[in-house]
């Protein structure tokens, strides 16, 4: 008879042992996601909190952590002291939606990660300029998933606190644009040997070149004196996109066709 009772009741422990091990591990599991989830955006920047004054310095920051040569001039410009074609020239080139979009161009983004699984890689891509101004001045250089779900949400964070024209200006003045040359002012200087108030479409389309690689395209085209091939067809590109928005007149933009960049020695 004991041994019957014995022979039931054994599967009956045996579950309800089963029983209060998975519930033991699903509380473990639901407690350390819980605990990951908090962490994870306890010491996520808090941009909402921020000022815009507190926000360009930790950009100038930024650009002065990034420069090589600690003795080049840097010098941070107002976005009312940016020409307007300088900045469409750029956006156009960068972000085409930019001031319609809210900080993520969802569609971008979906191609660039069907890409990475096409490739095996966490490449990524599909940035938008806000994208961008939250990686150069909040996160590391690697690429990950983690990394790139603390950028979009810093960058919703962004977008809801600060202004279209606010973030552009932080772009603008920390955006590489050559070898250890950041921002349009030490850019316009560089290749034009004027300020970013005096530069037209047809020079910041050439700046907007230098981008996503500067080091690479600044030795391809400005050392090499040359724009040929797919940069040619990039830079009527960026002229088109002016025209169609109207940015630019239909005077400018046959204008700026022929634009002469190498003028000098």
């Amino acid at each position: 008879m004991k041994k019957t009772f014995s022979f039931l009741w054994a599967p009956i422990v045996f579950f309800r042992k089963l029983c209060f091990w998975t519930g033991f591990v699903t509380l473990f599991v639901l407690f350390s996601l819980s605990l990951a989830v908090f962490l994870f955006f306890n010491f996520m920047p808090d941009v909402g909190k921020m000022g815009f004054n507190e926000l360009r310095q930790m950009a100038r920051e930024s650009v002065y952590n990034r420069l090589e040569d600690k003795g080049n001039v840097y010098k941070w410009v107002p976005v009312k002291m940016i020409n307007r074609d300088l900045m469409y020239s750029i956006v156009m080139s960068e972000d085409a939606d930019y001031f319609s979009h809210n900080g993520i161009n969802y569609d971008a983004l979906i191609n660039s990660l069907a890409e990475n699984i096409k490739r095996r890689q966490f490449a990524f891509g599909g940035s938008t300029i806000s994208q961008q101004v939250v990686k150069n001045i909040f996160l590391d250089s690697g690429k990950s998933i983690i990394r790139k779900i603390k950028e979009l949400c810093v960058t919703r964070r962004m977008e809801k606190k600060f202004s279209k024209n606010q973030i552009i200006e932080l772009y603008l003045n920390i955006a590489e644009l050559g070898p250890d040359i950041f921002g349009v002012n030490a850019a316009s200087h560089f290749y034009f040997k004027k300020p970013p108030s005096k530069i037209n479409a047809a020079e910041g389309a050439f700046m907007a070149l230098m981008l996503p690689s500067p080091r690479k395209n600044h030795y391809r085209l400005y050392q090499n004196r040359n724009i040929s091939g797919r940069w040619r067809k990039k830079l009527e590109r960026i002229l088109k996109d002016m025209r169609y928005n109207d940015f630019i007149s239909e005077e400018q933009y046959r204008y700026y066709l022929n634009y002469h960049y190498f003028s000098g020695p």
